[in-house]
């Protein structure tokens, strides 16, 4: 689960950064354009996971500060022009401060996609001046652009592999008010003209700079965005996207949620149970439903391919342990004393092999898997030859809870329950 956490959270970062990357906002609308699902895919998902509105302030704190370093860097360029006789260039024009209150607000469906806003935004920018009237004058002036607006459209989409894609469809910047004080001479006669050019290069510069963040750095990453995750030379989990996320109040997206072997895409077999419906949208920032399907499918893979054998050796235990793994044990006395005493001071080797498809079952009380397997202890002779002494079958069904404590995830063991068969093998004791 703290794995499974880890993985949702990076997927839904992903859907939400081009939100993160435009927090000009005041609020913004999601389009109802038609909905895309993964060809092939005609089952349930296999979990869902919800950005609720604390989630998306959260990442709209993150956002702006991403937002802010960009305005910081920005370059405007110098501005030249001429006034009648006078020739005038504004240079070295740097942003000292800015203001753009923040919010984000997934709320109505509309036609164009999401759409964000800006109101009652303001820059802060001082610059050099110089002007030629008879001679060159210097000096240096101050500009204030204030009732900023600004207004984009941003499409989050899915492309054919589960990856979320994003797209810049429409901006509109805009300056509404703009003070220019220029400290130098006759400067007066053109601060007008300034104001102007000023504000005409900034509507220009910023939907540029929108655009370019979504359909250049926000797609490319998006695009490098894992929707698999390799365990070891075993499996592969697969959380790629299997329908087009949802906007209602929050954030909705569907992943697969499946394990395969590495270097197939056979499909699991077992039916993937439904989820139930959640209207919860305002007490936690971020909700996920897991149904059965997600560690059922872990289980069908692992026992199909022959990992959940095992053979416990005095090797692979740790050194305290190593004792119990003797023919002669206290254990081995109380429960088979025969064993001791026709093979008597013995090591010894147990071989688990799973005979039948864990199962997991999770309900809203806590998490249910139940594992049916063989145990067959092997006698090392002197001459390190293994003796066969019977074989044990045995269903361990264990109980646990799940939850979290902080930033971490915990599990709590309840019951194990342990069921046997009787013994069989080439002696009778």
């Amino acid at each position: 689960m703290a794995t499974l956490k880890k993985i949702s959270s990076h997927i839904l970062v992903g859907l939400v950064v081009g939100c993160a990357l435009l927090q000009l906002t005041q609020g913004f609308t999601i389009g109802d354009y038609p909905k895309w699902k993964l060809a092939g895919w005609n089952k349930l998902p296999g979990f869902k996971a919800r950005i609720t509105q604390k989630g998306l302030d959260f990442f709209r704190d993150i956002g702006m500060e991403t937002i802010q370093k960009h305005i910081r860097e920005m370059h405007i360029p110098s501005q030249h022009g001429s006034a009648g006789p006078i020739d005038y260039a504004a240079t070295n024009i740097r942003i000292v401060s800015f203001g753009l209150p923040a919010s984000i607000n997934p709320n109505t469906p509309s036609s164009d996609g999401m759409s964000l806003h800006v109101r009652k935004g303001s820059f802060f920018l001082r610059g050099d001046l110089s002007y030629d009237f008879v001679f060159t004058h210097h000096g240096d002036f101050d500009a204030k652009l204030a009732d900023i607006s600004l207004d984009a459209t941003i499409r989050i989409g899915v492309d054919s592999t589960g990856r979320p894609t994003a797209s810049a469809e429409y901006c509109y910047f805009y300056v509404g008010y703009v003070h220019v004080n220029l400290d130098a001479g006759m400067a007066w006669m053109f601060e007008d003209k300034v104001a102007d050019q000023l504000k005409q290069t900034l509507n220009q510069q910023v939907c540029s700079s929108v655009n370019k963040a979504i359909n250049q750095d926000l797609e490319n990453k998006l695009r490098a965005l894992k929707v698999t995750m390799p365990y070891k030379d075993m499996f592969k989990f697969d959380y790629s996207l299997v329908q087009s996320p949802s906007f209602n109040g929050s954030v909705d997206t569907a992943h697969k949620g499946e394990v395969y072997p590495i270097g197939s895409k056979a499909e699991c077999p077992i039916p993937i149970p439904g989820i139930p419906q959640d209207s919860d949208r305002t007490s936690k920032m971020l909700f996920l439903w897991v149904t059965d399907y997600l560690p059922n499918s872990a289980g069908y893979v692992l026992q199909e391919t022959g990992h959940l054998q095992h053979t416990v050796t005095p090797e692979n235990v740790p050194p305290e342990q190593k004792k119990y793994l003797n023919t002669s044990s206290m254990a081995i006395k109380m429960l088979i004393p025969q064993i001791g005493k026709l093979y008597p001071n013995m090591a010894m080797w147990i071989s688990l092999n799973s005979t039948k498809t864990p199962s997991v079952k999770i309900t809203p009380n806590g998490i249910q898997a139940v594992l049916t397997a063989d145990c067959s202890p092997y006698a090392v002779q002197p001459n390190m030859t293994k003796t066969f002494l019977f074989t044990l079958g045995v269903t361990i069904t264990v109980d646990l809870t799940v939850g979290t404590k902080g930033n971490n995830m915990i599990h709590h063991v309840g019951r194990v329950l342990f069921q046997r068969s009787s013994p069989g093998g080439n002696n009778e004791w």
